[in-house]
């Protein structure tokens, strides 16, 4: 039996994710973040954690095992850019007036309609249930970092107040190269931020290195206060 839920002015999509959730029964759980299932859970590449960290990897393990990380990270896309672009569809997740019964079957129903996988169905199942909808964007960031390592790849961030030239960006690649192992390959996204001024800003897993003109300004600055 659905819970009641506090009426409130809504949007129109809002009252269709309300009334999905009466067409989709609940659906046995597929993902669960119990200390048994994670006894015999998929080792994941990193360890994450925190509540987007955990539930990441609940759903790696799962789709690791069903041989569907690449459904599910696409599936996971397009949730994103959902996310991004609907402003009806981001006030369900976060919506404290619905009961998690309620919101579970919605959004199960939503994804059901959209033809996504058992294993996506039944994971977002879960986290409405367990009432962590509203961390929709953070267990998704956390699982795409998750099949990046899974990859070998390295995210890297590398920003310049120019576009850098196909020479300078080879140049950079084989300097970064140093700081990763053979079997590792990176993924580097190129920024532009003209506030720079001039020089570098390379970002790669959890260190800085910044080599800004606007970096050194404001090391010289601090120098000559410290002078004064």
């Amino acid at each position: 039996q659905i819970e009641p839920c506090v009426t409130l002015p809504v949007t129109t999509k809002d009252t269709m994710f309300r009334r999905a959730a009466s067409f989709v029964p609940l659906a046995a759980r597929a993902v669960s973040t119990s200390a048994a299932m994670q006894a015999k859970a998929v080792q994941p590449p990193i360890q994450l954690f925190g509540i987007s960290g955990r539930y990441a990897h609940a759903l790696f393990s799962a789709a690791s095992k069903q041989e569907k990380l690449e459904q599910v990270q696409k599936e996971l896309s397009e949730v994103k850019a959902r996310v991004a672009k609907d402003s009806a569809f981001r006030n369900f997740l976060s919506n404290p007036t619905m009961s998690r019964t309620a919101k579970s079957e919605g959004v199960q129903a939503m994804m059901t309609n959209k033809k996504y996988s058992d294993t996506t169905v039944n994971f977002f199942g879960a986290l409405a249930e367990n009432n962590r909808l509203k961390y929709t964007e953070d267990v998704i960031a956390a699982f795409d970092k998750l099949i990046t390592a899974s990859k070998g790849e390295v995210p890297c961030v590398v920003k310049s107040a120019s576009a850098l030239s196909s020479k300078n960006k080879k140049a950079v690649e084989k300097a970064l190269a140093g700081f990763i192992d053979a079997k590792q390959t990176l993924k580097i996204d190129y920024v532009v931020e003209d506030e720079l001024l001039g020089g570098l800003v390379v970002e790669m897993e959890d260190k800085m290195i910044d080599m800004s003109v606007k970096n050194q300004i404001a090391q010289q600055l601090k120098v000559l206060q410290e002078a004064l």
